[in-house]
């Protein structure tokens, strides 16, 4: 079991870093400093435009639930609430935030071929964009086929991107066909994962959807092994939060995940010395 303080964490990432061989993988608690809608908040809005109280709604089942719940009842399903996630979600007051937001130039600040992310929204590539680099979204077949090779950070947008609504997975059908991780963000995975190390932020310990990447990451580990190789060193993912506690990291080390604790009393000033540690 390894929980690692910051400064621990510090050496296996900065060597991985200056190898050009860490990857982050970012969730939707990077994003907290812009403000963004979150579930509760989106399932308000399903709730409201097929006539219900907001908070009676929500009792009625789990958000992916709900979610499909409206696609059924809702005339065009969800094309028009995407759009109009699309519109808050991307709205000049966030872009605003997104440009004064520490954490995003800390990300910015480094030097990543490519980013995972769970998030739909831009702003992990427009703050790239902010800081003179290039940066290509990647959500569909055509995308991967078409992305330049070298030059541009490839921002992998794993469960969709609003730009492209039919990519953006938001009901329960949406998820578990997710889940069989058989979609080209899946293969583009498979090959990072022979040479690189994850390093996951914005996620909590409650999250289904991360924990079971965890899971298949470690399985396509193992496929991806030769009989009696011996695992490398530098192939640990390293997953970042703000109270470890004794379980998880424990249920963890079994994926082959190191927890990095953070400072809860400053999350964002945390995430940045994380970031900048990697050229120290």
């Amino acid at each position: 079991m390894a929980v690692l303080t910051l400064e621990q964490a510090a050496v296996p990432l900065r060597q991985a870093y200056r190898e050009g061989r860490l990857i982050p993988f970012l969730g939707a608690g990077f994003s907290a400093p812009l403000q963004l809608p979150m579930w509760k908040e989106l399932v308000g809005w399903m709730g409201e435009a097929l006539g219900f109280e907001p908070a009676l709604f929500e009792l009625h089942g789990l958000p992916p639930q709900l979610a499909g719940f409206f696609a059924r009842e809702r005339a065009g399903g969800l094309d028009s609430f995407i759009a109009e996630m699309r519109t808050r979600f991307h709205a000049r007051a966030v872009d605003e935030r997104r440009k004064g937001s520490c954490q995003h130039k800390a990300l910015a600040r480094r030097h990543f071929p490519t980013i995972y992310t769970t998030n739909f929204e831009h702003h992990i590539e427009e703050a790239l964009r902010d800081a003179g680099k290039q940066a290509v979204a990647l959500s569909t077949f055509d995308d991967f086929a078409r992305c330049p090779a070298q030059g541009a950070c490839h921002v992998i947008k794993f469960h969709g991107d609003l730009n492209r609504p039919e990519t953006v997975v938001l009901t329960e059908a949406q998820y578990f066909s997710r889940l069989r991780l058989e979609a080209a963000p899946d293969q583009r995975l498979r090959a990072d994962l022979l040479s690189n190390s994850f390093l996951f932020l914005g996620y909590s310990f409650g999250d289904v959807d991360i924990r079971y990447i965890w899971y298949r990451m470690e399985q396509m580990r193992i496929e991806g092994s030769s009989p009696g190789a011996q695992r490398a060193p530098n192939r640990r993912g390293y997953w970042a939060t703000f109270g470890a506690g004794l379980v998880q990291p424990a249920l963890l080390e079994a994926w082959h995940v190191d927890v990095i604790e953070l400072d809860p009393n400053d999350k964002t000033q945390s995430v940045v010395a994380l970031l900048d540690a990697l050229d120290g």
